[in-house]
C-alpha cells in the first residue's frame, strides 16, 4: 500500500488521513505544526460590519462563542469549503466559499459587496494579502486573531517509529510553515524519502521545501486539498 506523509496540524491531519485511507493510501500522520487558541480580547466592540471573512476552519473553532452568536445573521466569506463548513457548524449560516486562498477570497468579497466594514477572523501566522486587497478596494478591516500556529517539533524517536525505515511514496504540505520545518525529518531519514513525491498546495509552499527534495515536487493546480489529491494520484 502506498504510504503518504501528512504534515498538517490536528484536527485537519486526522481528517486528511481519513480521506487518504478511503482512497486506498496508507497515511502517516506527522504534524509539523500545532494550533493553540489565543485568549479572547478583554473587549471587542461590535460595529456595524457588512460581512465576515474567515481564512481557516481554526479561525472559527477558536473564536469567542458570544461573538459568533452576534455574527449569526451576517454574510460570511470563507477561504474554502472547509472554512465555510466550520462557519455553518458554528451557527454562521450564510457562508460562501472562495477557491482556496486569500487572493481569491478578496476577489470574491470585492465582486459581491459594496465597500463597507469587514470583520476578519484569522490566525496570527498569515500573510497580509487579504487585508491589503480589501483596504485597497475601500473596505475597512477589523482583525481578530483567534489562534496561533507553533512548531510541533516531533521527537526523533517518534519520527523513526512512524516511518519504520520504509519508503514513503508521497508527502503532503498544506503550509509554507510546515514545509520549512520538514528539513530535520528529511535529514533524519533520507532513505525513506529517496523517491518521495512532495505535493505542495501552492507554489509558495513548494518554494519553502528543503532543497534536498530535489525535483520531486508537485504543485496542486488550485490551492485546495482536492487538487492536492488529484496531483497525488497523477504523480504516483
Amino acid at each position: 500500500m502506498r504510504r503518504v506523509l501528512v504534515t498538517r496540524p490536528e484536527p485537519g491531519a486526522g481528517q486528511t488521513a481519513q480521506r487518504l485511507s478511503a482512497l486506498g493510501f496508507a497515511p502517516l500522520v506527522l504534524p509539523l505544526t500545532r494550533i493553540v487558541p489565543l485568549p479572547p480580547p478583554v473587549s471587542f466592540q461590535a460595529v456595524p460590519w457588512s460581512a465576515v471573512a474567515i481564512t481557516s476552519p481554526n479561525a472559527v473553532r477558536h473564536a469567542p462563542r458570544g461573538l459568533l452568536g452576534a455574527l449569526a445573521g451576517l454574510p460570511v466569506h470563507a477561504v474554502g469549503e472547509g472554512s465555510a463548513a466550520a462557519a455553518r457548524a458554528a451557527g454562521l449560516a450564510h457562508a460562501a466559499a472562495a477557491a482556496g486562498d486569500a487572493e481569491r477570497l478578496a476577489q470574491q468579497i470585492v465582486a459581491q459587496r459594496a465597500p463597507g466594514r469587514i470583520l476578519l477572523l484569522c490566525g496570527r501566522v498569515r500573510r497580509d494579502t487579504l487585508e491589503r486587497r480589501l483596504s485597497a478596494a475601500g473596505f475597512g478591516i477589523d482583525v481578530l486573531e483567534t489562534y496561533d500556529t507553533l512548531p510541533a517539533r516531533p521527537a526523533p524517536q517518534a519520527v523513526a517509529a512512524l516511518l519504520g525505515g520504509a519508503p514513503v511514496q508521497a508527502a503532503l504540505f498544506h503550509s509554507a510553515f510546515a514545509a520549512r520545518l520538514f528539513a530535520p525529518v528529511l535529514e533524519q531519514a533520507p532513505r525513506c524519502f529517496a523517491d518521495t513525491l512532495f505535493v505542495a498546495i501552492s507554489p509558495r509552499v513548494a518554494e519553502s521545501l528543503p532543497p534536498r527534495t530535489g525535483g520531486r515536487v508537485a504543485v496542486a493546480a488550485r490551492p485546495t486539498e482536492e487538487a492536492m489529491f488529484a496531483r497525488l494520484a497523477g504523480g504516483m
